[in-house]
């Protein structure tokens, strides 16, 4: 028994190792528009509520494929989905990258939110089919924490060859890349553990059968607001509007952004496993911990839109610290959801937290984008401009916020004592 544990052991490591690595090439793809912001402005000649278009078509579609993706990995398997939704996010880089009208650039955005709705959900079920019930929230946390480093990708390296080789190049860059991810998927990456039938997961039941167990589940729904109550600054802020901001509003450099963007990261991967080990020894506590995240998040944002004047990167620093600790949070609400359903529908509730968080983003970029041209129709917004459509975010985390204190109460109230996976928020 001890002799085949540790080759185990070190094959789900490896399969949990290639499926981080193709989150990360996801996420620099899906956080890649952010930091071309600018660039895009210029190079399609629009103004900020079409710029918030392409925000709102990537997050948008990403959302509203998160059940339809859930269901299918339900039924496929993790393997099949990666590469599915790998492949789509690659051809949507390469879209882009040759796009010179809106129309078409629009399309590869919407390419990349769909590819994109596939991989997460597919780690998460990875970890919960080779991991141990009790390590499942530590690798769900520092796959979560390890794949946002390609917010520093698109970020510095990203960043870097779009203002030196170009446009083209940038963004067929990004597309390399994925491409070598699905190489990997498809060498390393199986579905279950081989030679453990009882490892394996059972037959797929009908999606009525699935998305009942998922709609009708409070932990699900707990797990649905926690996402969007750390969520939705973070991307709004991160996908699109950090970006002018910062450069825009506050005068910063792009080597400054890059910095805070890449301290961002840094501080969230290093929280990240700390979240995760507190979540499988507590798990009782874990929608306190999106509530602490969300006050953090509050109290971060008050204090830099009602600071005067522009402010210099140091100042900055308790909001990039503040939506590293949402980033590394919101992963909780994947554990909510997964102690909540029955396993054949992990995939599915997956996709539904995820839907929380990204349709608040969605609808916080939009937000955004028609307050700045309201306010500054002429599109040279003033930073006074981004501090009161900013501010428009706190309307979305305060129904978050409510969300997820009717569903918390309700669980505290009545708990599933006859699932014993159901150990409450």
């Amino acid at each position: 028994m001890t002799t085949s544990a540790a080759p185990r052991l070190t094959r789900a490591h490896l399969v949990w190792a290639v499926g981080v690595f193709a989150y990360l090439c996801a996420v620099s793809g899906r956080a890649s528009f952010g930091v071309a912001s600018v660039e895009a402005s210029a190079r399609f000649g629009i103004d900020g509520a079409v710029l918030s278009l392409f925000g709102v078509v990537q997050l948008g579609t990403y959302a509203a494929a998160q059940i339809p993706a859930g269901l299918l990995l339900d039924r496929i398997g993790p393997r099949r989905m990666m590469v599915l939704g790998t492949v789509t996010m690659a051809a949507g880089q390469v879209l882009l990258a040759v796009a010179t009208d809106v129309p078409t650039a629009l399309v590869a955005r919407l390419l990349t939110g769909v590819g994109d709705a596939a991989t997460l959900i597919s780690v998460v079920r990875l970890i919960a089919t080779w991991f141990p019930t009790g390590q499942v929230p530590l690798f769900t946390q520092l796959a979560t924490m390890i794949g946002q480093f390609g917010q520093a990708v698109a970020a510095v390296p990203f960043l870097a060859l779009l203002v030196g080789a170009g446009w083209t190049a940038a963004w067929s860059s990004l597309a390399f890349l994925l491409l070598l991810s699905v190489l990997l998927v498809l060498a390393v990456v199986r579905d279950e553990p081989p030679g453990e039938p009882g490892a394996a997961p059972p037959e797929p039941a009908r999606p009525a059968q699935v998305l009942r167990d998922v709609f009708t589940s409070r932990a699900a729904w707990s797990g649905f607001f926690l996402h969007a109550l750390t969520l939705a600054s973070v991307n709004a802020f991160l996908f699109l509007w950090g970006v002018p901001f910062l450069t825009l509003g506050h005068g910063l450099s792009p080597a400054e952004v890059g910095t805070l963007l890449t301290v961002n990261v840094v501080i969230m991967v290093a929280i990240g496993p700390l979240i995760g080990v507190f979540t499988g020894r507590f798990p009782h506590h874990r929608a306190r911990l999106g509530w602490i995240a969300g006050a953090v998040l509050s109290v971060a944002w008050v204090g830099t839109l009602l600071a005067p004047g522009q402010l210099a990167p140091w100042q900055l620093m308790p909001l990039i610290i503040a939506l590293a600790v949402g980033s590394a949070t919101c992963s909780v609400g994947f554990d909510l959801a997964r102690t909540g359903v029955p396993r054949r529908a992990i995939g599915t509730a997956t996709g539904m937290v995820n839907i929380g968080g990204y349709s608040f983003s969605l609808l916080s970029v939009l937000l955004v984008g028609v307050l700045l041209d309201v306010l500054a129709p002429d599109g040279a917004a003033s930073l006074d401009d981004y501090r009161l459509a900013l501010s428009s975010m706190g309307v979305l985390m305060a129904v978050a916020a409510l969300g997820l204190l009717l569903t918390t109460r309700r669980r505290t109230a009545r708990p599933r004592a006859a699932d014993p996976r159901a150990t409450g928020p």
